[in-house]
């Protein structure tokens, strides 16, 4: 059998300062269920329960964004130190020219 916790539905400022009911979940045995700092999870209502599962989808997407961000930036990096070493040849080739 599952244990059970008993916490209180707070209200909380939202949309234009109106209270709006929050619930908080904090402890450390959400990690004990698998819930770590930085998951995603998904929230579905049913019959009256709210159920709450880990979201593998939506941090495969944003692990696949993680990916792509960091290759993109490394060839840009590499774009930008090409692009430096050119101007510094052009520089010292035309020692006249006002950068």
């Amino acid at each position: 059998m599952a244990k059970k916790r008993s916490i209180k539905v707070y209200g909380q400022s939202g949309y234009k300062y109106q209270e709006t009911p929050t619930i908080m979940l904090k402890g450390k045995w959400l990690e004990e269920l698998g819930f770590k700092i930085g998951d995603y999870i998904s929230i579905a209502c049913e019959d009256g329960r709210l159920v709450i599962t880990p979201d593998a989808e939506r941090a495969a997407v944003k692990a696949a964004e993680a990916e792509y961000m960091e290759r993109e930036m490394k060839a840009l990096q590499k774009r930008y130190e090409a692009e430096k070493v050119k101007i510094r040849a052009q520089m010292v080739a035309e020692p006249g020219a006002r950068w």
